[in-house]
Parts: C-alpha cells; structure tokens; sequence
C-alpha cells in the first residue's frame, strides 16, 4: 500500500505549499466531474477520496512537524540557559530530549561538553556545527577554540621507549 506522501507524489519533507501544489495538480486530474457517467467517473470518485485523504493526513503530519520543531526550539533556548547557568548535566538531559540534531543543537552540545573538559568530544560536535552552517560565525569561532583547548591539553610527549 502507497503512502500519504507517495499518493500525492511528494517527498515526506515537502512543504505545506508542495503539498497544496500537488493535491490540486491531482483534484485538477481526477476530479469526477471530469468524467463522464459510468464507471470511469466512480473510479475517479473512489481515487479523488484518496486523494483527499492523504492531504488530509500530510497535512496533520506537516502540523505536528512544526509543533516538534517548535517544542525543539524551547528545548534549545532551555539548554542554552541551563549552560550559562553552570548546570551542564541537565542541560545534556535537555539537548537529548532534543529531535532534530541542527546546527545549534550541535553547538550547545559540543560547547556542553567543552565546560566539562570533555575536549575532544566537544570539537566534533562543534566541528559538525560549523560544517552545517560554515556562514556562522559564532559555530567556527567555538570551534577554533576547542580546537586550540584541545591542543594545549594534550600531553607535549608520548610514553618513552627504550
């Protein structure tokens, strides 16, 4: 059986605009009033009810993605607050109630794990900030300094051998 998505012949990150675009693209060619009496029109009736629905679902789905994206965001702004405010453990329990893992998200975590001198996990997570957004400022410079706090943490030598 087809998904919603694949009905209306969108990919499942479409937009609210794709997926009016492709539901009237589809009315406009299926409706039954195009057809004439007879059992091309009832078919057209049984597929255009399809049609119907899985807007209506896309559409349900496209609404609670912008709710989750919203829920993320206070969820970052919480986490941005809790590592001013020093409490860095549950701002990592914030960060992983988290969904998606954008560029901020990273930042936060990497910059989480730079306070609790965990340096060389905090350089990834930065690096891969300043990789989604390389046009940010902020992600390449916090990246430049764990970069170099990674470095001057590093033991000047290795274990000697004979």
């Amino acid at each position: 059986m087809a998904s919603d998505y694949e009905i209306l012949g969108v990919s499942p990150c479409a937009s609210r605009e794709e997926l009016r675009a492709a539901y009237r693209a589809l009315a406009r060619r299926w409706h039954p009033d195009r057809f004439m009496e007879g059992p091309e029109r009832e078919w057209a009736g049984v597929r255009m009810a399809e049609i119907n629905r899985a807007y209506r679902a896309c559409l349900k789905g496209s609404r609670r993605a912008r709710v989750r994206v919203e829920d993320d965001d206070e969820r970052l702004e919480t986490a941005r607050r809790l590592i001013d405010d020093g409490q860095y453990g549950n701002a990592r329990a914030v960060l992983m109630q988290v969904s998606t893992r954008r560029a901020e998200w990273n930042y936060l975590f990497g910059l989480m794990l730079l306070h609790r001198q965990e340096y060389e996990k905090a350089l990834v997570y930065l690096s891969v900030a300043a990789h989604q957004q390389p046009e940010n400022k902020k992600y390449a410079r916090m990246e430049r300094v764990a970069r170099g706090i990674r470095e001057s943490a590093r033991p000047r030598f290795g274990p000697f051998s004979r």
